[in-house]
């Protein structure tokens, strides 16, 4: 039994590698023929693993997020670090992600999206904007970021701000350098939060 399980999550695993590698060839849309193919299975097992063709892309979406948010989101990054150097940290990676992974701009920008998969797109950027408000609601707490601020409203705009930039630049022939990218977006979110760089003396600076 566990030998077939293994199996059938080997197979799975393949496919979503198959319907990724479609995804990119074809600048966001892919056949199950052709994701077959790739994969070295028959089109039969796409269905039986995951019921239609919108069913196999939202399941490459959502492991495309379960690997975001697994290096970047959810990373335990510098834990006792206060929260601009935490933060532009994990802008770091979350930019250096992007870069390296062929997917990033067909999600941000190309992907074909049927209901199913939108769906998925939703649901998981609804989840994060949640993260990053708790993200903000700490820093509060903790007398990071001034206290009037909306954290809903903040962590919307930042996230939202973000992944339009990253579309933007990864869309280009040639995109501009990462360390550009998050010199820029690093600005942008501490205009956003009113929360200054670290000091040369290591103190997080907030505007109230």
């Amino acid at each position: 039994m566990a030998l077939v399980s293994e199996r059938s999550a080997a197979s799975r695993r393949r496919l979503l590698e198959a319907a990724a590698a479609e995804l990119v060839t074809r600048g966001g849309t892919a056949e199950v023929a052709a994701v077959a193919a790739r994969g070295v299975v028959s089109v039969g097992l796409i269905y039986r693993h995951f019921g239609s063709k919108a069913g196999l892309i939202a399941a490459v979406v959502e492991d495309f997020y379960d690997r975001l948010d697994g290096s970047v989101l959810n990373a335990d990054l510098a834990p006792d670090a206060d929260w601009p150097t935490r933060e532009r940290l994990r802008t770091r990676r979350y930019v250096a992600f992007h870069y390296v992974e062929p997917l990033a701009p067909v999600i941000l920008s190309r992907l074909r999206c049927e209901p199913e998969v939108a769906a998925v797109e939703a649901r998981r950027i609804a989840r994060h904007v949640e993260a990053a408000a708790r993200n903000i609601r700490r820093a509060q707490k903790n007398g990071e970021i001034p206290a009037d601020l909306d954290p809903e409203l903040a962590a919307a705009m930042v996230l939202g701000g973000i992944r339009q930039a990253l579309g933007a630049v990864l869309a280009r022939p040639t995109p501009p350098p990462q360390d550009t990218v998050v010199d820029d977006l690093w600005r942008f979110v501490v205009a956003a939060v009113r929360c200054a760089p670290v000091s040369p003396k290591g103190d997080a600076l907030c505007r109230s």
